[in-house]
């Protein structure tokens, strides 16, 4: 997760990236923290590579950068992305994982809320917000070195007719969980998802009552 030197609050920007090695009971605990320390703020989980230009990312330990590429100077393509030679690339196959590990967060994060911040008998989860882009839209993926020859050669192809143009995309996938609705993550073109309810049972929602009466009793004997 992205993180500052400074301490964080509530408009501080947090990120959580998945990783292959990283473990789940870690990320969805930072969540959970998360969002009983700073309810209004969003959290963002992505399979985007790492990233000196920005914060540490939440990996087995909160503040602990992972998968950071090693052996390169300060600010020399520490920030970009290298292909794989075979499978698919880790913002791919990290896909899968991330969906996971969003899910798990919402199923847990409802199993938290106070029973007595229930409306009509029932409870509000995350509003869930996704994203999907390309490493190339975003200039993360570092190129073979022979970049410029390549597209000469395809153009050429596709000039003369005998191969259509192929064009490579490094997929990676955004998600936003948030209390309150960002209607701007739409109209930036993240598909949204509705937060998850979970209803009282019929035992709860009577002791709610009573206790809630008991409350208004104590409360009028007061006034009197």
């Amino acid at each position: 997760m992205s993180e500052t030197n400074a301490e964080p609050g509530p408009s501080t920007v947090k990120e959580i990236r998945i990783t292959t090695h990283g473990k789940i009971k870690t990320w969805v605990a930072f969540a959970l923290e998360h969002f009983k320390n700073h309810e209004a703020a969003p959290l963002v989980l992505h399979t985007l590579p790492a990233s000196k230009g920005k914060a540490p990312t939440v990996d087995d330990q909160a503040g602990v950068q992972d998968d950071a590429p090693q052996g390169h100077p300060p600010g020399e393509k520490d920030n970009v992305a290298r292909p794989k030679t075979n499978g698919l690339h880790p913002t791919m196959s990290t896909i899968p994982r991330l969906i996971s590990v969003v899910e798990i967060i919402k199923r847990e994060y409802l199993k938290t809320l106070d029973p007595t911040l229930a409306r009509q008998g029932s409870l509000s989860g995350l509003h869930q917000y996704n994203e999907i882009g390309s490493l190339e839209g975003e200039g993360l993926l570092e190129g073979s070195g022979n970049d410029e020859q390549d597209r000469q050669e395809a153009l050429l192809q596709a000039l003369s007719g005998r191969n259509h143009l192929k064009q490579k995309r490094t997929a990676f996938m955004r998600v936003t969980l948030c209390r309150k609705e960002a209607p701007d993550l739409v109209r930036r073109g993240a598909t949204y998802q509705q937060p998850a309810v979970r209803k009282l049972t019929k035992s709860t929602r009577a002791r709610l009552k009573k206790k809630q009466n008991k409350a208004e009793r104590a409360q009028a004997g007061v006034s009197v």
